[in-house]
């Protein structure tokens, strides 16, 4: 092609490109001039209000900034881990079914007569109690030639919603149990024990239906496990969902209601059974694992450090344990790591949107971040209503919003933030506090205020003194409850100083029971509170490695610093007794803290990840190894014995 041409061909394209260009230059004139001719309220009109579409959940998820949904892999490797724990968790929870009907005995009716039909020798009594514990019981046996009652023994039944052993071993017709406690007792079912452990029926049984109706639900082990009734401090919280459901005085006002409320639930459900004062808690346990997996997406972006970090989590023996137990802790804990997680999402959301700028448009957030924070909101007023330890998740939660705040939003515009936030962090959450304790019924017997205390209610010395209703029972609970743990003096065997946790130096038996016994062999049921000692150690360094880099200003290491810190602090000026498991809620951001350190490993050096891979199996080996520790699966004494590793261990 000639040089000519080539100049011709040039010159034509350059025509054409000035002539799209003038070409858009009008249109942009034609707008600007048509714009110019609204009026200007339209304008504000136009810029004040945003169209608002309807969106579902993941339309409104899909709305986020710079926030990754999970991806084909999150999700496969999320429920793999939560099926997992799923199949683990509810593996031997508890029996379905125990006694239920009742006998009740009253200051007037207190006495029981069992008549056998014969002389035939009872060697034990085993006792389903009812909702009342510590039940004085006076035995006697009624001598046919002198007419009279010979006093056997007298004995107290502990434990509710349990069977209680009682030894006999005397010959006789007739027994009598005498109730001698001033309230009368409730008495779920007795079962009467013969020679080789033989079941004798009395003849009269049908005089009492509520006892003896429900034989077939008697175990068959040498003692009673987890399987058949309450173990540690379900005495306390299973019973109260049960007294939630029966409209019965509260028992256990130490802690805020919203826990027993949803042990309540499973109550409701299932019956006052083993799985049904249970299931809740399993639930929320099982939930933990995905939360814990979004979590460190949310942290990490990376889907083998999510993975890595909820195996962890998955596979730790303090989630397994707190998780098959009926208490409040594992509700705390799931709160106040919501509450975190949408913390830490609002602010990413927020930078994202913003792209670090310190101002932003508009009158407020947009609601697809303001979601967020609400939802934090919520849910730590959902923590602080089951347990006050949740007071220690608000105070972090200040801590990071109010630094982002500060640095990030325009003053201008703060009290606007600041009505949303008194509405959700402050309003919501009293609301919340206050109407979970519709269900409580007040029982001043059994609150028992102590010496140090009995001033205040006498002087009327709190909020709420002499006022009636809802407001004043949640008040007053409240201040009983903070006065009851700031002079709690009582001590325990397997209480523990809250620097020794990381470490596991003192794990809590919570029940052992000898399920049978040979000369050859013995097999117990044992559940422990322990950490898997393949996490805890492990996090040791790592929570050192996170805070130095906190200190090197590095922005998620300071947010896992202050959250772990916020959580584990305050239990360091805690005088009242204390337990390895109230370290829990810190152990889970130090779980995050081990994804950051293998999230800054493998990204240092990749091919870190087959150590990384090979320290995740040694997690799951642990678990393994100390799973008939910390289930309850029947196992040799002679074996699990040997994993009493340290003189601070008693594991069975």
């Amino acid at each position: 092609m000639s040089k000519k041409k080539k100049k011709q061909k040039k010159s034509q394209s350059n025509q054409q490109n000035s002539q799209l260009n003038n070409q858009k230059n009008n249109q942009q004139n034609n707008q600007q001039e048509s714009s110019q001719k609204k009026s200007p309220k339209t304008q504000q009109k136009k810029s004040q209000k945003r169209p608002v579409k309807k969106q579902g959940v993941m339309g409104y998820l899909s709305s986020l900034p710079s926030v990754q949904l999970l991806t084909k892999k999150d999700w496969i490797c999320m429920l793999t881990l939560t099926l997992i724990f799923t199949i683990l968790v509810f593996y031997r929870l508890g029996n379905t079914y125990a006694p239920e009907s009742y006998y009740e005995t009253t200051s007037e009716e207190r006495d029981i007569i069992l008549d056998f039909g014969d002389y035939i020798t009872v060697e034990q009594l085993d006792i389903y109690l009812g909702n009342l514990e510590n039940r004085q019981l006076s035995l006697s046996a009624y001598n046919e030639v002198t007419k009279e009652w010979e006093n056997i023994s007298d004995e107290t039944v502990t434990s509710v919603f349990q069977w209680n052993r009682v030894n006999v071993y005397y010959t006789l017709r007739y027994l009598g149990i005498v109730c001698t406690s001033e309230d009368g007792g409730v008495f779920n079912e007795i079962v009467c024990l013969g020679k080789d452990g033989e079941i004798l029926l009395p003849v009269n049984s049908d005089e009492y239906p509520g006892l003896f109706d429900e034989q077939e639900m008697y175990y068959d082990s040498s003692e009673s496990t987890y399987m058949e009734g309450t173990m540690f401090d379900e005495i306390y919280h299973a019973r109260t969902g049960y007294e939630f459901v029966h409209g019965l005085p509260t028992y256990e006002t130490t802690h805020p209601q919203l826990g027993k409320c949803l042990i309540a639930l499973g109550i409701k459900m299932f019956g006052m059974t083993p799985f049904g004062f249970r299931f809740f808690v399993a639930l929320f346990g099982l939930l933990f694992v995905p939360l814990m997996y979004c979590f460190a997406k949310l942290l990490f972006n990376e889907t083998y450090v999510a993975t890595a970090t909820a195996l962890l989590f998955t596979f730790d023996c303090m989630h397994y344990t707190l998780s098959r137990i009926s208490t409040i802790d594992i509700f705390v804990a799931f709160f106040i790591i919501q509450a975190y997680y949408y913390m830490f999402y609002y602010m990413k959301a927020f930078n994202a949107e913003y792209k670090g700028k310190n101002h932003i448009t508009g009158e407020l957030l947009p609601r697809r971040i303001t979601g967020l924070l609400a939802l934090s909101g919520l849910t730590m007023g959902f923590a602080i209503a089951t347990k006050l330890t949740g007071v220690y998740a608000a105070v972090g939660l200040a801590i990071i919003f109010l630094v982002h705040t500060f640095t990030h939003y325009p003053a201008k515009k703060v009290k606007k933030l600041a009505l949303f936030c008194i509405t959700f962090f402050i309003v919501i959450p009293l609301i919340t506090y206050t109407l979970a304790y519709i269900p409580a019924v007040e029982a001043y017997a059994q609150m028992g205020y102590t010496d140090k205390t009995i001033t205040w209610n006498e002087n009327g010395l709190y909020i709420g003194y002499g006022w009636t209703g809802l407001i004043a029972r949640t008040l007053r609970n409240t201040n009983y409850m903070i006065n009851y743990h700031a002079h709690l003096e009582a001590t325990h065997p397997y209480m523990s100083d809250f620097y020794t946790w990381p470490v596991v130096y003192k794990p809590l038996l919570a029940a052992n029971a000898l399920v049978s016994q040979t000369e050859e062999i013995t097999i117990r049921s044992t559940v422990n509170y322990i950490g898997n000692v393949a996490v805890w150690w492990a996090a040791i360094p790592c929570v050192l490695f996170v805070l130095y880099k906190a200190i090197r200003k590095e922005k998620t290491a300071i947010l896992l610093t202050v959250s772990y810190l916020a959580q584990y602090i305050p239990w360091m000026g805690v005088s009242r007794c204390v337990f390895i498991y109230h370290y829990f809620p810190s152990f889970i951001f130090s779980v995050l803290m081990i994804g950051y350190t293998i999230n800054a490993l493998i990204t240092w050096k990749p091919k870190l990840k087959k150590v990384v891979n090979v320290y995740l199996a040694a997690v799951i080996v642990i678990f393994l190894l100390f799973f008939p520790l910390i289930s309850g699966v029947p196992f040799s004494y002679e074996w699990t014995h040997k994993l009493n590793w340290f003189k601070s261990w008693t594991l069975i």
